[in-house]
């Protein structure tokens, strides 16, 4: 670059612009007298500065066709020759450091102005800035993306097709240099600059190819450990591990052994590492060999992992502190070599030294790192799942480079990455804020899925269409409705009269004012004699106008009284049927008041003392008889959670009652924004349990039943729901597998039941997870829910009519 002012290269308008251009970089040093990148300058520090150019260049520019294309064509030239030549003399003569570096601040913003009023090439902002890239070192670098970043709603604000090619060359140019392993946050702040300047569904910066970061090489030591004696070998804590039997090739064997015993470090060390190289290419796991020792591997890990105790990793992560520490005191002893940025930044390059390993895996945040790849890769291979193949058949031209259509994951294996992810998930979540690091790890896997996905169906369009005219005007003219100012009433609904007030009487009228009608709550005896006079008037009414005033009058009354039963007597409002008569709520008012004992009745109906939402999980897989015998008994008092499925109704199911079928966009919504409190995304079982719904439930007076499994009920324990937890105790494996061939199931379902009943049994006896563990039977059941109050209920239950156990009978034998 030239080190002085070039000369006007012989054309009088690129000598007069250089001179304007001069000028505007004086009075933006009068106006910004900072030497900082903020604040930006703006148009007003300016006066009329696209008059003032016209002017300039309007003697200076030579005729050409009378054309506005040419005219444009000739300014936009000569401004960027002189802007070129500008520049290049401040970046040949100023150091970005030097606070005089400021001038080329000014000198962008006065081209981001230039260009906003089209007097300039809107991209010349965007060349300057690439070729001032180029010429800094990644410190330099660091200083222009500050510039870019606070001018990056200006930018992308006007003319962003003309400049999104640029925007997308420079960013990719600068990743180039920078190392994503030694500068992950300068590479993080470059993919949000894109990220945030290009549309969502843009396809400039998606990887469609599905390429890997196959650059990025974890090198470990493949050497095996030599004798005992080696010297220089760390001082560290010993564990009592023990060396186990190296597990074979065959992963249908291993599942069948016994749990194997953690590897020593020295031997898992190779075996781990190693596990980089899967991660790096996933695509190498196509090759049997190759997934075989990935599956070793990753068992050997967990296994390893597993035998971790928490004060175990306490004491290594005190050591590794330690040891940082030290080196850290070391380093700074040693003299200033200039790039302090540099040898101060993080490092998140994996420390593969042999000496390090042991206390390495004993660190919690090294141990989720790992095993957040391995998810990764679980979900990868799933991917390559038949039922995940099945589900992208529908794709009418997919994107091939992605989907992998010449590899198919079988059956065994496919077992194989479920077991590990369930076996994984269950590891994160161990510790007081495994439960919530699990969930963020899982909602963020979930929505990449989303991503995955729109990349297999090549990216297509994710806005929304416009709107037809006919739909805005019909929206318009609802509205203009709705806003249209009403007739108001001459008394409004439900207020009382203060015509009183005009009296001439002051004490009488204050002493009218402060009665106690006017402002505390009416009775409602009181409310329900009111409205017996309105229905008289509305039936034998005088005239017209007394039967339109006792409607409104009834109306109002019925309102209030909804309103104050509502507070205690809520269970009532399922008995009204129709809006015009609420008798309901007026029946057996003197037990309007609840008391403090164990049972709230209101009529028929009998709660429990617990009114909180109430999980029920059944070990045997038996509990849809259980659970609708007890609806059925009680129909007032408990009300089941559908759960929301992703598929249509089948025959015979109601929406809203078996269960919310809704669609798979809704459901990811509904995911994404938290409102399950648990939720599962199998292939073609995604199902979830809305806060909401169980919310609303409790808010009509009910107690919400969740009869889930127990994989559910650990996700709402885990996220610290206020429920109560009851355990349906599965009966002996004899009686169960008798029960389960009596109802028609097969040898294969009936054994994987029993294993179900077996891993929930012991599920059970974790300590403090249920609050009640019951034996397979309904009045044990119904004891748990009510306590002692239920002898009360059974005594009741048997002086009630007889049509009431029918239908109970005729409801069980539905849910069996």
């Amino acid at each position: 670059m030239p080190s002085a002012t070039m000369d006007s290269h012989g054309i009088n308008a690129v000598a007069a612009f250089g001179g304007f251009l001069e000028d505007l970089l004086s009075r933006a040093e009068s106006v910004k007298r900072t030497a900082s990148i903020e604040p930006p300058l703006d148009k007003s520090d300016f006066a009329d500065l696209q008059g003032q150019l016209a002017k300039v260049l309007s003697s200076a520019l030579s005729p050409v066709e009378d054309t506005a294309d040419a005219r444009k064509t000739q300014r936009f030239a000569v401004i960027e020759t002189a802007v070129r030549d500008t520049f290049s003399n401040l970046i040949a003569t100023i150091s970005i450091d030097d606070p005089a570096f400021v001038t080329v601040w000014n000198l962008f913003d006065i081209l981001s102005i230039l260009s906003d009023s089209e007097q300039c090439d809107p991209a010349l902002l965007l060349w300057l800035v690439e070729e001032l890239l180029d010429s800094q070192t990644i410190a330099g670098c660091r200083k222009v993306f500050d510039f870019l970043e606070s001018r990056r709603e200006r930018i992308t604000a006007k003319h962003f097709k003309q400049k999104q090619l640029v925007i997308l060359r420079t960013c990719n140019e600068l990743l180039r240099r920078l190392s994503r392993a030694l500068d992950p946050a300068f590479c993080g702040r470059v993919f949000i600059f894109m990220f945030q300047s290009f549309p969502l569904g843009d396809k400039s910066s998606v990887n469609l190819r599905g390429e890997y970061h196959v650059e990025n090489v974890t090198t470990f030591d493949r050497e095996p450990l030599g004798g005992e004696g080696d010297a220089e070998k760390m001082d560290i804590d010993e564990d009592e591990m023990t060396r186990p039997r190296v597990a074979g090739p065959d992963s249908k064997k291993q599942a069948e052994k016994e749990e194997e015993k953690p590897l020593e470090p020295d031997t898992l060390y190779p075996i781990f590492w190693s596990l980089q190289e899967s991660f790096n290419q996933p695509k190498r796991l196509f090759e049997p060999p190759q997934f075989a020792a990935f599956k070793v591997g990753l068992e050997a890990t967990i296994a390893t992992f597993r035998s971790i105790k928490p004060e175990q990793a306490s004491r290594s992560r005190e050591k590794m502190d330690r040891l940082v520490e030290e080196n850290s005191r070391v380093s700074k002893r040693k003299p200033d070599d200039g790039n302090d940025e540099l040898t101060s930044a993080f490092n998140p390059k994996y420390l593969t030294s042999r000496d390090l390993f042991k206390l390495e895996i004993n660190d919690l945040a090294f141990r989720r790192n790992v095993l957040v790849q391995a998810l990764i890769v679980m979900e990868f291979l799933l991917a390559l799942s038949t039922k995940a193949k099945d589900k992208l058949s529908g794709i009418k031209a997919p994107n091939k480079s992605v989907t992998y259509s010449d590899q198919q994951l079988n059956e065994e294996d496919t077992d194989w990455v479920m077991g590990m992810k369930k076996t994984i998930a269950e590891y994160l979540k161990q510790g007081s804020e495994g439960p919530y690091f699990y969930r963020m790890v899982e909602t963020v896997l979930s929505r990449d899925k989303n991503w995955v996905r729109w990349k297999i169906e090549n990216c297509p369009s994710i806005e929304l269409p416009f709107i037809s005219p006919e739909t805005f005007i019909e929206a318009r003219n609802t509205a203009n409705k709705l806003a249209t100012t009403k007739r108001l009433r001459a008394t409004p609904l439900g207020s009382l009269s203060l015509d009183f007030l005009d009296d001439n009487d002051e004490v009488a009228a204050m002493d009218r004012l402060k009665a106690k009608d006017r402002y505390e709550l009416p009775d409602l005896s009181t409310l329900q004699k009111g409205i017996a006079n309105d229905d008289f008037e509305i039936e034998m009414p005088a005239n017209n106008e007394t039967k339109a005033a006792a409607v409104e009058g009834k109306a109002s009354k019925s309102w209030r009284a909804l309103r104050i039963a509502s507070r205690f007597k809520l269970a009532a409002f399922d008995k009204i049927e129709s809006d015009d008569k609420i008798d309901a709520i007026f029946e057996d008012h003197a037990a309007e008041e609840p008391t403090e004992s164990v049972e709230i009745t209101n009529g028929d109906t009998v709660f429990p003392e617990d009114r909180r939402p109430t999980v029920i999980v059944d070990g045997a897989g038996l509990k849809p008889g259980l659970i609708a015998q007890l609806l059925a008994k009680h129909p007032g008092a408990f009300t089941k959670v559908p759960a929301h499925v992703i598929r249509t109704p089948e025959e015979g199911e109601t929406n809203g009652k078996d269960f919310h079928f809704v669609n798979a966009q809704s459901f990811h919504m509904m995911r994404d924004g938290d409102q399950f409190l648990a939720f599962s995304e199998e292939e073609l079982a995604s199902q979830g349990i809305s806060r909401r719904v169980v919310d609303s439930i409790s808010e009509s007076g009910k107690v919400p039943l969740l009869a889930i499994d127990r994989d559910f009920a650990q996700q709402v324990k885990d996220l610290g729901f206020s429920a109560r937890f009851i355990f349906i105790q599965p009966p002996s494996p004899a009686t169960l597998e008798a029960q389960l061939k009596e109802n028609g199931l097969s040898d294969e379902q009936v054994q994987q039941a029993l294993k179900t009943a077996v891993d929930s049994a012991e599920h059970a006896a974790t300590p403090d997870f249920y609050d009640v563990v019951v034996e397979s039977d309904f009045k044990a059941l119904e004891t748990a829910m009510f306590g002692s109050a239920a002898d009360d209920i059974e005594v009741k239950s048997t002086e009630a009519a007889g049509g009431d156990d029918v239908a109970m009978e005729d409801a069980v034998s539905e849910a069996k």
